[in-house]
């Protein structure tokens, strides 16, 4: 799985010093667009929301790209 971060929730990542373990999560492929993904550090939960999915099919196989953005904004549901 590939996370995507938008430049707003990249900006905001880099300047919390989360961008690193944000890009590595290990996310399963029940994720759908609208769950919240809060990372916590030092005590402080960071949120961000699955903004879309998109499957990346190439030569060696395909696999599932999520992509965030912050900050998480409610999707009615």
């Amino acid at each position: 799985m590939i996370i995507v971060l938008t430049a707003i929730a990249r900006h905001y990542a880099g300047k919390q010093d989360i961008a690193e373990t944000v890009e590595v999560l290990d996310l399963d492929s029940d994720c759908a667009v609208g769950d919240l993904v809060s990372v916590v550090r030092a005590g402080t939960q960071h949120d961000f929301a699955i903004i879309r999915r998109r499957w990346v099919a190439s030569e060696t196989g395909t696999t599932l790209e999520l992509t965030l953005d912050h900050p998480a904004r409610s999707t009615g549901r």
